[in-house]
């Protein structure tokens, strides 16, 4: 089955401050636990942008942990830092390089 990835484009209100890196990191070691998850960046782009990447082994793996993981921890979290709505992108993983 081919690996998919979900890319969300963040408007920040507010830049990311130390207090959501340290969010986002422990989030991400529980995410190292779950082997449907590849990997899992967050990349600030500036103060009023970033991008969250998240590779999966399957489809339905992303489907099921978005809504029932990440989701609800996304709305409690991230969300106070949104300055508008997440522009949310699925798709199937065609060619990747690692170092």
């Amino acid at each position: 089955m081919p690996m998919h990835a979900v890319v969300n484009k963040l408007t920040l209100a507010k830049p990311v401050d130390d207090a959501l890196r340290d969010k986002v990191r422990a989030f991400f070691a529980s995410f190292a636990t779950l082997p449907e998850v590849v990997d899992a960046q967050l990349v600030v782009v500036s103060d009023t942008e970033a991008v969250l990447l998240v590779h999966f082994t399957t489809r339905e793996a992303l489907d099921r942990i978005s809504k029932e993981v990440a989701a609800p921890w996304f709305a409690e979290h991230v969300r106070p830092y949104l300055g508008g709505p997440a522009q949310r992108v699925v798709g199937e993983v065609v060619a990747q390089i690692r170092a």
